[in-house]
This record gives C-alpha cells, sequence and structure tokens, in this order.
C-alpha cells in the first residue's frame, strides 16, 4: 500500500473558518482543551455533535449546551460508537469531518474500522497540536486502568499457535500503559515505535523520559535493536511504518501473531487503525490491542499551536 498518496496540510489557527471547506457535518469529542473548543467553534459544518466520552467523567451540568451532545455511559467502544452513529443518522453522501484530538483511543479505532465497514470511502480528519503539555514528561493522560488489556471489537484476527507473537507499540506519554501492554503479551518480540519528529522539539525527549519508566520491556535488548520512527502528526506515514514492519517480519515468519497497541498520540492511533483497515485485515493475524481505561484526564495541555488537515480514505 502506497500510503505516499494520501492527502494532508497544515492549517492557520486564526483562518480555520476560511481554509476548511463548509461540511455537512462535524463530529468532536468533548473535553476542556482550548484547542478542541475552539476548532468545533470555528469549523464551519451544517451540522455539529459532541460525543462525551464518559472516561472524562463530565457531569450532565457540565457537558456543552451549544448543540447535540451524544454522551454514554459505558466504556465499551461498540456502544459509545452505536450511540454516536445513532445520532449522525444516514451519512452516504455527507461530507464528514472528525476532529479526532479529543478522542480515546479504543474509540477512535473502532469508529474508524466501522465506518469503513459501512461503506463511508472518505473522511476528512483534524488533529489540533498543542503549543505544550502543563507537566510535560510528567504529564499523565489516563488517569485510571481496569488493569484489563483487551482488543479493540471486532480488531482482531485469528491466531496461529504455532507461530511467535511480535507486540507493535507507539510509544507515547503513558509508561504504566506501555507496562500493562507489554506485561500482557510478556512472551512476545517488541517493536516500539517512537514519535519522531515529535509535535515539538521537547516532546521527544519526555516521552522517551517517562517510557523508560515502562518496567521490564524498556531493558529488553529489541528496545533499541527493534526501535523505529514515525511522525507524530502524520497517520499516513506512521501506517506505511507499520506496513514495512510488518513486511519484514514476514519475511522470516510469514504466520506471525501481530498485535498493534498505539499508546502515542491520537494521530498514530489513526495510522494504525488505518493500516488494520487497508492491510492488516486481509494479512490475518493482526490485532489492535489496548489497556482499558476507566478515566482520563479533561485537560493536560496549554496552547493551540497548529491544526492538520488528513484526506482519509477508507477503501
Amino acid at each position: 500500500m502506497d500510503y505516499s498518496i494520501f492527502y494532508r496540510r497544515a492549517i492557520n489557527v486564526s483562518r480555520i473558518d476560511k481554509e476548511l471547506e463548509l461540511f455537512d457535518m462535524l463530529i468532536s469529542a468533548y473535553n476542556s482543551s482550548e484547542r478542541v473548543g475552539r476548532v468545533f467553534s470555528d469549523v464551519r459544518a451544517r451540522r455539529k455533535i459532541w460525543l462525551i466520552h464518559p472516561e472524562y467523567l463530565y457531569t450532565q451540568l457540565e457537558a456543552p449546551s451549544d448543540c447535540k451532545a451524544v454522551a454514554p455511559i459505558s466504556h465499551d467502544e461498540v456502544e459509545q460508537v452505536n450511540a454516536l452513529l445513532l445520532e449522525a443518522g444516514d451519512l452516504e453522501g455527507l461530507n464528514i469531518c472528525i476532529d479526532i484530538t479529543g478522542f480515546m483511543r479504543h474509540v477512535l479505532v473502532f469508529l474508524f474500522a466501522k465506518l469503513a465497514y459501512m461503506g463511508v470511502d472518505r473522511v476528512s480528519v483534524l488533529y489540533s497540536e498543542p503549543i505544550s503539555y502543563f507537566k510535560q514528561e510528567a504529564t499523565n493522560f489516563s488517569t485510571t486502568t481496569s488493569g484489563l488489556v483487551r482488543p479493540v471489537r471486532g480488531i482482531s484476527g485469528g491466531n496461529s499457535t504455532q507461530a511467535v507473537d511480535h507486540l507493535i507499540i507507539a510509544v507515547g506519554y503513558d509508561h504504566k500503559l506501555i507496562s500493562e501492554v507489554s506485561n500482557f503479551k510478556d512472551d512476545s518480540l517488541v517493536h516500539p515505535i517512537f514519535a519522531f519528529p515529535s509535535l515539538s522539539p521537547d516532546m521527544y525527549q519526555q516521552s522517551a523520559i517517562r517510557a523508560a519508566e515502562s518496567g521490564d520491556v524498556a531493558m529488553r535488548s529489541e528496545w533499541i535493536s527493534s526501535r523505529r520512527f514515525a511522525p507524530a502528526n502524520d497517520p499516513f506515514s506512521t501506517a506505511a511504518v507499520v506496513s514495512k514492519l510488518i513486511y519484514d517480519i514476514d519475511r522470516g515468519q510469514s504466520s506471525a501473531n501481530i498485535y498493534l497497541s498505539p499508546l502515542s498520540t491520537k494521530v498514530q492511533a489513526l495510522g494504525f487503525t488505518l493500516y488494520w483497515i487497508l492491510e492488516g485485515k486481509y494479512r490475518g493475524g493482526v490485532t489492535i490491542l489496548l489497556p482499558e481505561c476507566i478515566t482520563y484526564s479533561r485537560e493536560t495541555s496549554t496552547g493551540f499551536k497548529r491544526l492538520w488537515f488528513y484526506d482519509v480514505e477508507l477503501v
């Protein structure tokens, strides 16, 4: 798959309403970030929908009142996405825009897989970069997990019991999540993908510092020898890196079980998902694996540095 054909561009944050076309529908996940609220306000769309993840623990009084808000009570991605799509209604022929900045990863992954399954062939995607994170390398994103690591619903492949398992992790700030995933698949060969270039020069260093606290996995030889890099703000380059890595694995053992765990930026989570939709589900034996988060920080960043637009094709 040639992911270089996909289109992306940076949007001037002071000209969002002028540089982006009018969409039929805008979908965004609500949180307290300035950049999430500003994009939702400035993007022109005939219809706008907020998705309020229960992981953010917003009360009914704290919910936005500027337009329709969907607030599922279940943490399960199937129920959250079904509630969102029920409100969205018939999507056929619509020019849909999704701001992925505030999305929970498991819901983001399942949403795009479900859209592809429904026959939606193209989606406009936005992602807003912060200027910095409040606590730098001490920033906590997921605040509570259940301790359960599981495949995203429907995003798994049949496993070969005779094959070696390979765990591909997009490395971010959440070292506890890296530890949970690597402990769950402690018999796997680990392939870390670091976000480089990062969103800002200091963020790669901060991420590397946090990743070093991930426990035994960071002490393994393959943490260095198998390390690869993908841009933090480019889902298509990320998908290409994953594709090339799995191609290299298949040259040595074509029946290997592949586990993908996107724990870095939401953009890289989208990149992992695009690989699965366009290649992984046809290869077989490819599973997207994530820890189950119970609560998540409403706001971790400061400022609004840059907005990215991605033209995502799902077929």
